[in-house]
């Protein structure tokens, strides 16, 4: 069969040939530090574990024998919880039986893995709108996988160095083959706007516990009524939410209201900036030297970025603790601090952080008295307290410290029994005079915990010099105290550092100082805190965060403090180890303490989770103090137990506990008892958690699983868009099947499309995923898999997920020669252009058609390329429009070529 191609008259070059069409995937713009790849550079694997295909067509780039891999796309064939964050380039989850953290964040170039540090070398990476994509080899040093490119055949074996969780629920490798879309499919996310409103309607947690505690009766017994309840909405314009504590007779005891405002984009008062502002109970911000952090009834605003901070201002993180639940914070996966049990006021509270220079990981993870483990991961860029040039940024608080706005007990938020309703008010200041330099100032006046009030201001500066953060600071009392401070940090190799010291002077109340002491005026203090990955044989490096503190007084006394943390992985368990020095002096008296602290973490078969610590005495005396143990064991997907044990050998004590947990669709219950062995006291009860929250796909209120009220939900409804109009109308049909993954949790449309999703968190952007490979659709374009939007507490978002039928329509064009016949005509490029002004490119065969493949419902022009129709003088002899219907079924249009001046022939 001949071959037809076109060349202009006097044209230079080869004539254009047929060629033909190529799947695309067109990689956005990488991100600083990565590597540039282009559509050229595509790669399709299929990938096979145990033997079985688990994905036809997984994404790739670059060298064959060692491509990069889409990290979340591997992570979710392989069930791996991983959470990718593509803006920010950072992924973070667990790995292994032995749930290993792991924080990788491209922009620091380097990822932490149980302890390790793993440098990455900008071509190791790449960036695209919608995921992280990591070279093999790397991927292999992270995940437990050996990973094999077999490049002729382009294939990726896997092999797991250790159960997968895929490999753990076998009946689940059936559904994954084929679960990775074609690239075409690999689009942006899709942005669900949640914009404030004036009022929405409410979303509620509640927890209620009925049993018996043997002791505190008349009797020697009494019954428990125990309630703990949240609401959360929209309210002028702002995110209302409330928090409501009984004690164990049902008693209201604590009480917590707040309405709180963000922007993310640092336009809350729009040119004026601004970033966050909330009113009712509330934190003050810190302060360099003054103030501290605290709480009351008032309101903060702030314009500073959420994930910014200083390296010379310590930080504090708050957030929601429901009952029974306990808190730990790691920093840069070492455990910093625990928390064990809910407080009086229903949440964790991890106060003055230090952090070092650079990009810090804080994981948060809280563990439920069921066996549940919530973690949040927040990701803060830690510089010199630098600004750009010409940027201000302003923080400003104002409480009744220590008192809530509904005050229903006498004891202090803080603990401290003096202060409480006094004003405390901290203003902060910073203004970016230069690239290099930054001042600062600060006023503040509040009441310490000793019950002296104190006004003060301050005046600083914030610069570099030979790679080091440089802070200087003047303060005064408008009295006779002051203070002068000055810090440096940085990294010295692979050292990261901090180092401050303070002189006082006239009594100056420093209560920003860690050791500060109302009662000793203090004469100077000294800080040093400092992080490094400490080589080891066979090891990448094992981390250790250390802290040293030294306080003198006016008195000749002098404290002293210093404390070490660790995190290892000894085979499969997680290691925690820290240890504690403090001396104390103040004349005649000395006091020395030494302890120690080790905790276990284990994940067997990914059933039994198993928890253990140890507190020790090393001086005065060596002794054991507490040694705990916990063992949750999941009984299928809906059941749960719990066994539990702790020994106070100060006290000589010994508590067990027990507890079953059912899952129910719409709560969990749970019933369970703690026994005192050596006080022979017990108490036993039956704990239900469970939400409400108004599911708008349903116009009414529903009972979830917990969470609405602390976290946002989502409401989504899968449908055919049979007219492409983005809504279903009547007749649209309904897609089940459709699974939606977000938060830890996994859910399905019902028959009517329908599904709801709880507890996605608060304050950040969320992502839910939906996997359409499981529902009984064919020849339809879904909307991006990546869903993302902000999450409010309380706040539900609507998500219209419409699957508009496609259609296979083929072009024909042909030219009619001298004879009069016509003859199909190659290598002409194509335009099918929507009345919405959309463009699909298209190339015409060796025999004149073009294919263009997944076209939606609507009117069509097709047209030649304008720059190669003048290029080559053609066009069409009549207008050609084509209407595609939502039936699905293939659709043929033909035009025919004219040319504007007599063309050349070429037969090949």
């Amino acid at each position: 069969m001949g071959i037809l191609a076109l060349a202009t008259a006097g044209s230079s070059g080869p004539p254009e040939g047929p060629v033909a069409p190529a799947q695309h995937v067109e990689a956005s713009a990488p991100a600083q530090g990565t590597a540039s790849y282009s559509a050229s550079d595509l790669l399709l694997f299929s990938v096979q574990l145990d033997g079985t295909t688990i994905s036809e067509a997984l994404t790739a780039y670059g060298d064959p024998a060692d491509p990069l891999l889409p990290l979340g796309e591997l992570s979710r064939l392989l069930e791996i919880p991983l959470d990718i964050d593509v803006a920010n380039g950072i992924a973070s989850g667990r790995v292994g039986e032995g749930q290993r953290p792991i924080t990788i964040d491209l922009k620091s170039g380097q990822a932490l893995i149980g302890g390790k540090v793993v440098a990455l070398i900008p071509p190791d990476s790449l960036i695209t709108e919608t995921d992280i994509y990591l070279r093999a080899s790397l991927i292999a040093k992270l995940l437990p996988l050996r990973i094999t490119s077999v490049a002729d055949e382009m294939i990726l074996t896997l092999e797991a160095t250790e159960k997968l969780p895929l490999q753990a629920q076998r009946e689940r490798l059936a559904r994954m083959a084929g679960l990775a879309g074609a690239p075409e499919q690999q689009d942006d996310a899709l942005r669900v706007a949640t914009p404030y409103r004036w009022a929405s309607a409410p979303s509620f947690d509640f927890t209620t516990e009925l049993g018996y505690n043997s002791e505190g009766g008349t009797s020697g017994g009494r019954a428990v009524t125990r309630f703990e309840g949240r609401v959360a909405a929209d309210l002028l314009q702002t995110g209302f939410s409330a928090w409501l504590a009984t004690d164990d007779q049902g008693k209201p005891s604590s009480a917590r209201v707040a309405f709180t405002r963000r922007s993310e984009e640092g336009r809350l008062l729009g040119s004026l900036g601004g970033t966050s502002a909330s009113a009712g109970d509330v934190f003050t911000p810190p302060q360099v030297i003054g103030a501290r952090s605290l709480g009351g009834a008032g309101f903060v605003f702030s314009s500073s970025r959420f994930d910014e901070a200083s390296v010379f201002q310590r930080i504090n993180l708050r957030g929601e603790l429901p009952i029974g639940y306990d808190a730990e914070l790691y920093v840069n996966d070492i455990l910093r601090s625990a928390q064990r049990g809910s407080t009086a006021q229903g949440r964790y509270e991890f106060n003055d952080i230090p952090l070092v220079r650079g990009r810090n990981a804080l994981r948060v993870v809280l563990y439920g008295p069921r066996g549940e483990r919530l973690e949040r991961t927040r990701v803060i860029n830690v510089g010199g307290g630098q600004l750009a040039a010409g940027k201000t940024t302003v923080d400003l608080g104002v409480v009744a410290q220590d008192r809530t706005l509904i005050d229903l007990s006498d004891a202090n938020l803080s603990g401290f029994s003096k202060g409480k309703g006094d004003l405390r008010a901290t203003f902060n200041i910073a203004h970016g005079i230069s690239e290099h330099m930054t001042v600062a100032a600060g006023l503040s006046r509040f009441t310490d915990f000793g019950g002296t009030a104190h006004t003060m201001g301050s005046l600083g500066t914030r610069t570099s010099l030979m790679g080091l953060a440089v802070q200087a600071d003047l303060a005064s009392d408008f009295g006779k105290g002051r203070a002068v401070s000055l810090g440096l940090a940085g990294r010295i190799k692979g050292i990261s550092f901090l180092g401050r010291h303070v002189e006082y002077g006239g009594g100056f109340a420093d209560e920003a100082n860690t050791l500060f002491d109302p009662g000793r005026a203090m004469r100077r203090y000294s800080e040093v805190v400092f992080d490094l990955a400490v080589p080891l044989p066979g090891s990448l490096g094992l981390p250790v965060s250390g802290r040293f503190d030294r306080a003198e007084f006016s008195d000749g006394g002098q404290t002293l403090s210093a404390r070490a943390r660790t995190t290892a992985n000894v085979g499969q368990t997680l290691l925690a180890i820290g240890a504690d020095y403090s001396r104390r002096t103040q004349g005649s008296f000395s006091d020395t303490r030494i302890n120690a602290n080790l905790g276990a973490m284990r994940l067997i078969d990914y059933k039994w989770q198993l928890r253990a610590t140890a507190d020790f005495r090393l001086k005065p005396g060596t002794r054991l103090e507490t040694l705990g143990f916990a063992a949750d064991r999941a009984i299928g997907e809906r059941y749960s137990l719990r066994l539990g044990a702790t020994r106070n050998f100060s006290g000589h004590d010994t508590a067990l506990q027990a507890g079953f947990t059912a899952r129910l669709p719409m709560a969990t219950a749970t019933f369970g008892g703690d026994w005192s062995t050596s006080q022979n006291r017990w108490r036993v009860g039956v704990q239900l958690n469970f939400g409400i929250a108004r599911d708008p796909l349903k116009g009414r209120y529903r009972m979830t699983p917990p969470g609405p009220a602390n976290g946002a939900s989502a409401a989504l409804l899968a449908f055919i868009d049979a007219n492409a109009n983005g809504t279903r109308d009547a007749g649209e049909e309904a897609v089940p099947g459709v699974v939606i993954q977000g938060g830890g949790l996994k859910t399905v449309t019902d028959a009517k499309g329908r599904a709801f999703v709880t507890g996605l968190g608060d304050g950040t952007m969320t992502t839910l995923r939906a996997d359409v490979s499981g529902a009984d659709t064919m020849f339809v374009a879904p909307p991006p898999q990546n869903i993302t939007f902000a999450a409010r507490a309380g706040n539900v978002a609507q998500i219209a997920y419409p699957m508009v039928p496609t259609s296979e329509l083929v072009a024909r064009i042909r030219f009619r020669g001298r004879e009069g016949a016509l003859s199909g005509l190659s290598a002409v490029k194509l335009r099918l252009v929507s009345t919405k002004g959309v463009v699909v490119q298209g190339m015409t065969e060796f025999d004149g058609t073009a294919v263009f493949d997944e076209v939606k419902p609507g009117r069509y022009a097709l047209e030649i390329d304008p720059e190669q129709a003048i290029r080559l003088g053609m066009h069409l002899k009549e207008p050609v429009f084509v209407t595609v219907g939502a039936d699905g079924r293939s659709i043929d249009a033909s035009g025919e070529v004219a040319f504007n001046q007599p063309t050349q022939m070429v037969s090949r």
